[in-house]
């Protein structure tokens, strides 16, 4: 079995790699805005227990809704971060061009 320790890497479908996780981000972002009034509960009767589940509901909407934040957010560090890097191998890769 051969190795390399070589890279091999295009900059073309990095940096598309990374205008796609920038877009998922986005498309995320979106839904999460576009879906919060449906995703907010309103307690249908003015019983405790009726209260209790509308808060619950709206506590676990409020949880995820920061977990989708903080999801979105590493999803554009990673496409930064990929974009970043891609930029210093090319300019390494110039630097040592013939």
């Amino acid at each position: 079995m051969t190795s390399s320790a070589e890279l091999w890497m295009q900059p073309e479908e990095v940096a598309d790699a990374t205008r796609q996780l920038d877009q998922l981000a986005a498309r995320a972002e979106k839904l999460m805005q576009n879906e919060a009034a449906n995703l907010t509960t309103v307690a249908p009767a003015r019983d405790e227990v009726s209260h209790r589940v509308a808060s619950t509901l709206n506590e676990v909407h409020s949880s995820f809704g920061k977990s989708a934040d903080q999801a979105t957010n590493e999803i554009r560090q990673v496409a930064a971060t990929l974009r970043a890097h891609t930029d210093n191998v090319v300019a390494a890769e110039q630097d040592f061009a013939v």
